[in-house]
């Protein structure tokens, strides 16, 4: 009797009978409190929640955690993938696949779909499924993705894009995950992730630098990481001299995030003076040899003038890789942009050309023979600034340290060629989908469009369309809304209320589909390590595919738990026959603390 209060041993009788007394508004409203904990919550907490809202409600609502789990996985996940999968329908789509381990060293495999949605009339990426493998070889991986497009009837036919990192294992020349998916689509795009790229490269470059460099910037974090001590002093000190203000946080060097090193510096050089000062103080207070020799870095102006050398161009760099993990990019000008820094880069260094095009870009040899002298490459201004500034630096450091600049940008420079996509010049040319390209009396000829090999439709019917469509005046026909102008022609109808327009439309947003990035995938994986914690490491894979098809459907729709409605289709699948599935090894939220 007194454990009553805590027990979950309630009989299937006892649970199923409930049905027989719910309501559609009962109903409803046990499937919105699911909904709720799916979102926000562990059903660990339902037990006492479900009672909680009882109290308040009065209105029959039994809720505790063997129904809300059912209702999750039984109920609302299949539901709400269901309609993701009538969503896609049978038009084209894109895939964005990675890997990676949970809390409990189980390998995961994250799928991530995009795809052109006319429910909602925009272009959606969104999670799709999560399969745990046994292994992370290409074979495993493409049986796994083979499956999941066979169960979910996604003809592997209509898949035109497929995004994942540069490993060897997804994109390599021989037996990789792309080789096997060309075997069975010989068209599909394969686009490496840029802002894997882009890390690598910054990486990569680095390692012509002085080591100093690097060290300096990762032990000014570890000086004050777990030290508050140490932390209190330099904030009396930062505010003594900068009349109150407090300092701004050191920021950790990331070993798999280089490009993390951009705001690093930043903190570092705005307040370069109080942190010398800092360590002047402490190697004498403390008798600490690491601060000693901190104060001797930052006493050295050649560690100061490689940081503000490397500050524009990280922060560029850092620049890039936001842009293509945003949510909705303008693909037309995504490669414009990469292609711009590269070229901006060849210019500092290289003998001075005239690149009529992007192809003369990428053919630039970067051989000794076309690069600039010494003292003629251009360093950046900060560069300049700072050793005008600087006191005591000979002659022979001073080429040293312009020889080892040169050499970064060199190499970075060869690192940003050599992981470009190798269909670089077709993803260029996506620019020509921009209204101010589509919109131009000199547009080129529609066979001329980036992949125009993947059309299906009536190709003179498109290429009168293409002919025509800059006669017409549109809403959108502004550059930077590529991807609204795009909608608008599709959707477009004449006087006839015929939609004239919609297959050139179509089509032209099934390009701008295409995954640029493994962005999405990666924050489908903070997802899973937000519910599959360490305090709910024994949660059952349904449980954690089901909970982020139901978060994945609510970004979707740009709604949360309180704006969820249950479907007809919910309703109807709400009943005792929830209980008849297997019930998962020590429940949905069994813990091993």
């Amino acid at each position: 009797k007194n454990a009553a209060p805590f027990s979950n041993a309630r009989t299937l009788f006892d649970t199923g009978s409930s049905f027989l007394r719910n309501n559609a508004p009962v109903k409803e409203a046990e499937l919105k409190l699911a909904a709720h904990v799916a979102c926000h919550s562990s059903t660990s907490t339902v037990d006492h929640l479900g009672s909680v809202v009882e109290e308040i409600s009065k209105k029959g609502i039994s809720l505790h955690r063997t129904k809300c789990t059912a209702l999750i996985n039984s109920v609302i996940g299949p539901v709400v993938h269901e309609d993701l999968l009538e969503d896609v329908g049978s038009g084209p789509y894109s895939l964005i696949v990675d890997e990676s381990t949970d809390v409990t060293t189980k390998k995961q495999l994250c799928i991530v779909i995009r795809y052109h949605s006319k429910k909602f009339s925009r272009i959606i990426s969104t999670f799709a499924g999560m399969i745990n493998i046994v292994a992370g070889d290409s074979l495993t991986i493409a049986n796994a993705l083979f499956k999941f497009l066979d169960e979910n009837k996604l003809s592997i036919l209509n898949c035109i894009g497929l995004a994942t990192d540069g490993c060897n294992t997804m994109c390599g020349q021989h037996n990789s995950v792309l080789q096997k998916f060309r075997d069975r689509n010989p068209h599909i795009v394969y686009i490496k992730c840029v802002c894997h790229s882009l890390q690598l490269c910054a990486s990569k470059a680095v390692s012509v630098l002085p080591r100093n460099v690097e060290y300096m910037v990762s032990q000014t974090y570890s000086w004050f990481s777990n030290a508050t001590q140490r932390l209190q002093k330099y904030s009396e000190l930062y505010k003594t001299i900068n009349v109150g203000e407090s300092p701004l946080k050191i920021l950790q060097l990331s070993d798999t995030r280089w490009l993390a090193i951009s705001e690093c510096i930043n903190r570092i050089l705005a307040q370069y003076v109080e942190l010398k000062l800092h360590f002047q103080l402490t190697k004498d207070s403390e008798r600490s040899y690491a601060a000693e020799l901190l104060y001797q870095m930052y006493s050295d102006n050649i560690n100061l003038i490689y940081l503000k050398f490397l500050q524009p161009i990280v922060s560029e760099l850092n620049r890039l890789n936001k842009i293509f993990q945003l949510d909705k990019p303008d693909p037309a000008k995504l490669l414009t942009e990469l292609l711009t820094f590269y070229r901006s880069l060849l210019e500092r260094i290289g003998l001075p050309k005239t690149f009529q095009s992007w192809q003369d870009i990428m053919e630039f040899n970067l051989s000794d023979e076309n690069l600039l002298p010494l003292d003629a490459v251009d360093f950046g201004v900060q560069f300049r600034l700072a050793l005008l500034e600087a006191n005591g630096i000979s002659d022979l450091a001073e080429q040293d340290m312009k020889r080892r600049c040169r050499d970064y940008m060199l190499e970075l420079s060869k690192e940003i060629r050599k992981r470009l996509p190798d269909n670089i010049k077709q993803l260029e040319a996506l620019k020509f989908l921009s209204p101010s390209h589509t919109l131009s009396s000199s547009k080129p000829r529609i066979e001329d469009l980036p992949f125009f090999h993947l059309f299906k439709g009536d190709v003179g019917k498109a290429e009168q369309q293409w002919r025509v469509i800059h006669t017409l005046e549109w809403n959108n026909a502004e550059d930077g809304k590529t991807e609204d102008f795009w909608v608008e022609v599709s959707a477009y109808t004449d006087t006839a209320g015929d939609r004239n327009f919609e297959d050139l439309g179509n089509f032209a947003l099934s390009l701008l589909a295409l995954p640029f990035s493994n962005a999405a995938v990666e924050r489908s994986f903070s997802q899973m390590s937000l519910i599959k914690n360490k305090l709910r490491n024994r949660l059952e894979q349904n449980s954690l595919l089901n909970i982020m098809r139901i978060r994945a459907y609510m970004q979707r729709r740009n709604i949360c738990c309180h704006e969820f409605k249950p479907s007809p289709r919910m309703l109807s699948l709400f009943t005792a026959e929830i209980y008849s599935a297997p019930p998962e090894k020590g429940g949905e939220e069994s813990t091993n603390v």
